[in-house]
Order: structure tokens, then sequence, then C-alpha cells
């Protein structure tokens, strides 16, 4: 993982069974979340939510995260917060089109420079388009990962 300050994760499933884990006290962990899932779930329905999604307990020195049946344990001190609930994702329309145009745009440069195909224009305005497009292809693809989501999604 990437977040600052992992010690492990834990991944259970719905009834609180560990599936996967990189840490020895899983069985411990899994336990301590089946037992705040069971009673976070029974508050949220007392104040009206369907569900609980995730909570994190805070200790002196590890902290403990649960979201989308996993548990992600961390040195609390180390840790990133931001990081640990928050993560960009990538809007999958943009980076598709951002590299079908640098695709584009490599092609035509090719057939721009390779083959009679384009010599009825200019010598300069043959390789304007595929620019245009590259530069477009280059900023596509770099603003597709500019959506701020939650992990709990």
């Amino acid at each position: 993982m990437k977040i600052k300050g992992y010690l492990g994760s834990v991944e259970v499933d719905n009834n609180g069974n560990v599936k996967k884990s990189d840490i020895d006290e899983a069985d411990k962990i899994a336990e301590i979340i089946k037992a705040n899932v069971e009673k976070g779930n029974q508050e949220a329905k007392e104040l009206g939510f369907s569900k609980l999604n995730g909570f994190a307990m805070l200790g002196s020195s590890k902290s403990l995260t649960f979201m989308k049946n996993k548990a992600l344990i961390v040195d609390t001190h180390k840790a990133d917060w931001q990081d640990l609930f928050v993560t960009y994702t990538y809007i999958k329309s943009w980076l598709a089109g951002g590299i079908a145009l640098l695709a584009i745009s490599i092609i035509w440069y090719i057939i721009a420079f390779t083959t009679p195909y384009l010599d009825y224009f200019a010598p300069e305005p043959r390789v304007y388009t595929p620019t245009i497009l590259l530069l477009i292809g280059i900023f596509m693809t770099a603003l597709s990962k500019t959506r701020y989501s939650y992990r709990l999604e």
C-alpha cells in the first residue's frame, strides 16, 4: 500500500470471517470489526440510515480503519488520514479519449512524414493537425485524474 504509516490490512467477508490478511492477529481484528459493524449498523438504523459504511478507531500508537470489507492498521502518528479515506479516481472517458487522440496524432505524424497522402498540404500545415491532436490528447490524459472520491463509495 502507498499509505503513510501502513502497518497491515485484513479483508473480511460479510460474516466477519478473514478472507485475506498480512498481519499475525487477523482473527482478533476480525472479531473487533464484526462487533463494531454490528453495533454501528444498529446505531445507524436508529438514526435512520441503512447501514454503516466504515469507521476509524484511534489508538495512542496504532489505529484501525474499516471500509468496504477491508480493515487497515496504521501508525497513528505517521498516517495521513486524508489518504486513508479520500482518493483520486480516473475519469475513464477522458482517459480513453486522450489516449485515442494521442494514438491518432502519432499515426498522422507517421503518415505526414513517410507517405505522400498529405503532400497536398504545404510543408508546415501537414503537421498542424497532428500537433493540435497531440496537445489535446496530452491535456485530456493529464486531466483524467482529477475526480476526488471517497474510498467508501
